[in-house]
């Protein structure tokens, strides 16, 4: 399930994007076009730069536009607060 949510806020922020004319894009004409499903639902928190706030802000209403039951926190705490990379 985690999986399948990272999957559909990924396509979701990046559908926002793009219909809000973030950036042009050229998109592999072989994809089929994203279609939303029903029943998401949760809390998604993001913690980090404070400098991607406005970024953020801006993905997350493009994945409320299609799923209002998610619950989207955003904190910029500053990079240092990101989690680690693996090694």
């Amino acid at each position: 399930m985690k999986s399948r949510l990272t999957t559909l806020l990924t396509m979701a922020l990046l559908t926002g994007l793009i219909a809000g004319g973030a950036w042009a894009v050229e998109l592999d004409p072989k994809l089929t076009a994203y279609q939303k499903t029903s029943g998401v639902s949760g809390n998604l928190k993001s913690i980090g730069s404070d400098t991607l706030n406005n970024l953020m802000t801006l993905w997350t209403e493009g994945f409320r536009a299609n799923y209002p039951a998610v619950k989207i926190e955003i904190e910029g705490k500053g990079s240092s607060t990101a989690p680690p990379c693996p090694d």
